[in-house]
């Protein structure tokens, strides 16, 4: 008889990952989504605090890094989250919300030199290389890695005339500026409640504003559970409203 065997390993396997469910093919899907409080709170962060990745979320949240990995592998097996491989680390996304660009313009603007480098080519578009080196007081090999850096992620372009090499911003950064990158769109609302639908759960939106979502869910063996998303301005966007960006003559 194996069986008594099979629920000791489900038992320890409980305890050693923070006491959450171990699904089995006879339990409810359900589980890979946000019913787990651990699941959800995992959620909400990587909603609110862009360029998330592993070891930052596991600081954050102070869980073992093999409770969080679980978590993580269901969330990303649900949809909800997505991920890949930036500047040596995996960054955790909520997909329907924000791309992978914007994930890694967030992640390479937490940089100050390429924070400066940008804000610099915001204010003085068309700005040359040697320019922005003496501006930032940095070494041109210094700007030139950045500039390709901020080329790769589409928040500058470089446009050559002549022997001379210009800098310009480009839409995606206009629509930085105006934080329109940093908002919860309806379609965003329209595939989460399609995500839970089709989970046999059911969604209500309770209130949606451009910052803040805040939806309950009607579990169908349980307590109802509120999922609630609030986003918080980019701290280098704050940057920009202590500067003139109106580009100068």
């Amino acid at each position: 008889n194996y069986l008594y065997p099979l629920e000791s390993l489900i038992s320890f396997l409980e305890i050693f990952f923070g006491g959450f469910r171990v699904e089995t093919s006879r339990e409810s899907t359900t589980e890979t989504l946000l019913l787990h409080p651990i699941r959800r709170k995992i959620y909400s962060i990587v909603c609110e605090s862009p360029g998330n990745y592993f070891y930052k979320l596991s600081n954050v949240l102070s869980l073992p890094q093999g409770t969080l990995n679980w978590h993580l592998q269901k969330l990303e097996e649900s949809g909800l989250l997505g991920s890949f491989k930036w500047a040596g680390k995996r960054i955790y996304y909520p997909k329907g919300m924000r791309s992978e660009n914007v994930e890694r313009l967030i992640y390479t603007l937490n940089s100050k030199n390429a924070r400066n480098i940008f804000l610099y080519v915001l204010k003085h578009p068309g700005s040359s290389q040697s320019d922005i080196a003496r501006a930032v007081n940095l070494h041109h090999d210094t700007v030139r890695y950045y500039l390709n850096r901020l080329k790769k992620i589409d928040l500058v372009t470089l446009i050559r005339k002549g022997r001379v090499v210009q800098v310009y911003p480009t839409e995606e950064a206009q629509k930085l500026v105006e934080e329109s990158l940093n908002i919860i769109t309806d379609s965003y609302v329209n595939f989460l409640i399609e995500k839970f639908k089709k989970e046999c759960l059911r969604p209500e939106v309770l209130q949606k504003t451009p910052r803040m979502l805040v939806m309950r869910l009607e579990c169908p063996n349980g307590e109802d559970i509120i999922l609630n998303i609030k986003l918080e301005e980019w701290d280098f966007l704050k940057e920009l409203k202590d500067i003139d960006i109106t580009p100068s003559d």
